[in-house]
């Protein structure tokens, strides 16, 4: 005979909720304790923090998007020309796109992506994610 899983991961007759106060049970709610759990020293969090793991990836993540945004708001000052700003920032997001994709996104997230085209020709994308 199967089971069926209930809402909320538990069994049939297991303590939870009171329907009609919404509150635990008195047994549970006496033998709850403040547990303080362990996560390492300050010092040991910070200095994970602190160092980077691709420092060139995460510059150049960094680079193309703030020059872009600079770029926007200050191209007026270096030339009059529309069409020469607005090149120099698709040129600078198009950067920012390709390596979000083909390295940042692998390096410092694990995530990668594609498209893939089957014998019937209908377009597939596929996503992968690094295992944690």
């Amino acid at each position: 005979r199967r089971r069926r899983a209930v809402r909320g991961g538990r069994r049939r007759g297991s303590p939870g909720p009171s329907p009609l106060t919404g509150s635990l049970p008195q047994a549970l709610v006496d033998d709850t304790e403040d547990v303080s759990l362990d996560f390492g020293s300050e010092e040991e969090l910070a200095l994970r923090k602190a160092k980077i793991r691709h420092p060139l990836a995460t510059f150049f993540h960094l680079f193309f998007r703030v020059s872009a945004i600079i770029t926007y708001l200050f191209c007026d000052w270096f030339s009059n020309s529309f069409v020469a700003c607005f090149v120099t920032i698709l040129l600078l997001l198009s950067f920012d796109f390709w390596s979000v994709k083909n390295v940042t996104g692998r390096l410092l997230v694990g995530l990668r992506w594609w498209n893939q085209i089957d014998e019937d020709g209908k377009s597939h994308w596929v996503f992968e994610a690094k295992r944690v």
